[in-house]
């Protein structure tokens, strides 16, 4: 037990009061604990260990503090420190065993009114080293906080190792300051201009972002969590540096605008609420100050029709300025006075968050799991020790750490009341892709919203049959299956050609090539529900790239270039879901844009690609199932196609498969008509 004995009685902080609040609801949930574990190559000394905390903890009040309801919400600082420390002989332990102990440990609620709501553990590593644990509340602590207490630890640990104890400085400022600082900045004009500032900006009607769910989501919310890591690809953290060089945005405002893009991809809302932290240190003197001075800006963003990533960065970057200049103002004193839909299923009113972490006085990434790099603190030799994580703040929040080792190390924090780790393992591929591709193509429109997987995938239960073109009645061969090609060459007619089209309709080359084939398969079918397969990019794990599914709708006569707008945003979907087959579906057609030849054994695979003014191509096609002179046929019905289209692009489907059908009729098919 603490001595009874307290020198201070403090109101609590605004946060403080959150916190605390959430306690009195649920008094087990571990909702705002926290633990972080660090690896020290040498064997620290017990003894020497005990000494540096219980001096940690008697320099800052808000670690010997309680927090009990008497009028009302009081924080009281007792005059001796208690240390919660256990010294765990643990060499013979292997890492899964470590992990459980320190799971176990995490579950342990604290208890508010008791008190020691900074707790550590110390084990013995292997041969030589040990790792220190440090457990906290969120009541008396936040990320800076834990950056300064590892860098105390390390600092008063080598002081009294070397019995230099008389070097270290008093501390001057706590908590205590910050909390009279806030109060008074809360009555003054300023406070009262920010509290109107935020008003205007959280006005209306707020809808939560709401991620689409794998189960329902519970009446009472469990918290249970988990992170899912990863380290950025080395090719989307090269684009990352070189957008930031060469737009000057901070490097969160570009993160923030991936993942705002991820979010408005995956739930199809245009006006979002993501939690940003600052850390809330308005005043030098609060610097050394441990404690929950940290803020949590809700930052609206409302993505218009057809953005861009260049706009949207533009605006996110804009709005991150603007109400950073008001982030000392507690959002909890106006939450009352908003218009969203109160709900006890969920802890507040936004449900997802970006978090940038970075330690103020370490060289490194000490806060994610995954780091694992190894840094120097005082002359120790630190490393983070990785572990799990079962609880989660938020239904899903993005948090980032730059290591030194020049990787991007990030994770998906999520609820597992509402969520499945094979959904985040998902998302976690699907936001690294989209990222990138938003990155290469920043004036591109940021695709809409697609849907979930199962959604999209459902979409595809109903699939027009696949086997588009007339096949030749040709008797199957018993013998094996022999492919042949037809290659052709076409010079293009216009000038500006189909390269112009493309920066006309502001769309690929790639979708207007597939376009007119869609056209050639209309003309040759009269089908309006028309799906086929397009080759996509490399899948680092086959041999040859994956083909995907694509499904057009040429229903109601549209225009070419409305046609060709909706090709590329299916292209777009389909790389974003990567769908393929649904069984017992088996393409008939293949079509890309690529010099190579990939192996293949769809029937048709239709291949194209532009150099030097010229088109060229190729077909290879299954010679049972195909004449040449049908495979020709296609080859030149396509030329004509491009040359209708490039010559007036302004047509409908229809008009553009009349002047086809009419341009290759046979004398005798024209005389038939007038019978």
């Amino acid at each position: 037990m603490m001595d009874k004995t307290f020198i201070k009685t403090i109101p609590l902080s605004e946060a403080q009061k959150d916190y605390y609040l959430h306690y009195l609801v649920y008094p087990m949930s571990p909702y705002y604990q926290e633990q972080y574990l660090f690896h020290f190559e040498s064997r620290l000394d017990v003894s020497v260990t005990i000494r540096t905390l219980h001096e940690i903890v008697k320099r800052h009040e808000i670690y010997r503090s309680i927090f009990v309801l008497e009028d009302e919400p009081i924080q009281k600082v007792y005059s001796e420190p208690v240390l919660d420390f256990e010294h765990v002989s643990s060499t013979t332990w292997d890492d899964t065993m470590i992990r459980e102990y320190f799971n176990e440990e995490f579950s342990k609620p604290f208890t508010l009114e008791e008190g020691r709501l900074f707790s550590c553990r110390l084990l013995d590593y292997k041969e030589s080293g040990s790792i220190l644990c440090f457990k906290y509340h969120h009541i008396c602590f936040d990320g800076w906080s834990v950056s300064l207490t590892l860098d105390e630890f390390t600092m008063i640990y080598q002081l009294l190792i070397t019995g230099n104890d008389h070097e270290l400085q008093p501390q001057i400022h706590q908590y205590a300051d910050f909390v009279e600082w806030e109060q008074n900045y809360i009555a003054s004009p300023e406070g009262e201009a920010a509290r109107g500032f935020w008003k205007k900006k959280l006005g209306g009607t707020l809808e939560r972002v709401e991620v689409p769910p794998d189960k329902k989501r519970p009446s009472t919310p469990s918290f249970k969590g988990g992170i899912s890591f990863f380290t950025f690809t080395r090719q989307l953290r090269d684009e990352l540096i070189a957008y930031h060089k060469h737009h000057k945005y901070p490097t969160d405002v570009i993160y923030l605008s991936l993942f705002s893009a991820f979010l408005y991809r995956i739930t199809g809302q245009d006006d979002l609420i993501v939690g940003v932290p600052r850390y809330g240190r308005p005043k030098r003197e609060f610097h050394t100050i441990m404690g929950p001075c940290m803020v949590m800006l809700p930052l609206r963003i409302k993505i218009p029709k057809n953005s861009s990533l260049r706009e949207l960065a533009k605006q996110i970057h804009e709005e991150l300025s603007l109400c950073s200049q008001y982030q000392n103002y507690p959002i909890s004193l106006i939450t009352a006075e908003l218009q969203y839909e109160r709900d006890k299923k969920y802890a507040s009113f936004f449900s997802t968050a970006f978090v940038h972490q970075k330690a103020i006085k370490q060289d490194a990434a000490i806060m994610l799991g995954n780091a694992q790099n190894t840094f120097h603190s005082n002359d120790l030799t630190v490393s983070t020790y990785p572990i799990g994580k079962d609880v989660s703040q938020y239904d899903l929040c993005l948090v980032v750490e730059k290591d030194n080792h020049h990787d991007i190390l990030a994770g998906f924090e999520y609820n597992s009341d509402i969520l499945d780790e094979e959904t985040i393992a998902k998302w976690v591929s699907d936001f690294e892709r989209t990222s990138l591709s938003l990155l290469k193509n920043d004036g591109e429109n940021i695709p809409a919203h697609a849907g979930k997987p199962a959604d999209w995938m459902e979409s595809l239960s109903t699939l027009p049959s696949l086997k588009i073109l007339p096949e030749d009645v040709i008797p199957l061969s018993t013998d094996s299956i022999k492919f042949e090609e037809v290659t052709f060459e076409w010079t293009c007619l216009r000038e500006a050609g189909i390269s112009h089209l493309a920066k006309v309709w502001d769309a690929s080359s790639y979708a207007i090539f597939m376009t007119v084939f869609l056209v050639l398969l209309y003309a040759e079918t009269e089908k309006e529900d028309l799906a086929l397969a397009f080759r996509a990019g490399w899948d680092e794990s086959e041999d040859v790239p994956s083909a995907l599914l694509l499904r057009a709708d040429l229903t109601g006569n549209p225009l070419l270039g409305d046609l060709v707008l909706q090709v590329q945003s299916k292209l777009k979907e389909a790389h974003y879901h990567q769908a393929s087959f649904p069984k017992p579906h088996e393409p008939q057609l293949l079509f890309e844009m690529s010099k190579n030849e990939y192996p293949s054994t769809i029937d048709f695979q239709f291949r194209i690609h532009e150099s030097n003014n010229h088109i060229h191509g190729a077909i290879t096609y299954k010679s049972n199932v195909f004449k040449r002179e049908t495979v020709q046929r296609i080859c030149t019905q396509y030329e004509y196609l491009l040359e209708s289209v490039t010559a007036e692009s302004h047509q409908r489907i229809r008009e553009i498969v009349s002047h086809l059908n009419s341009q290759f009729l046979t004398s005798d098919d024209f005389e038939q008509l007038f019978l």
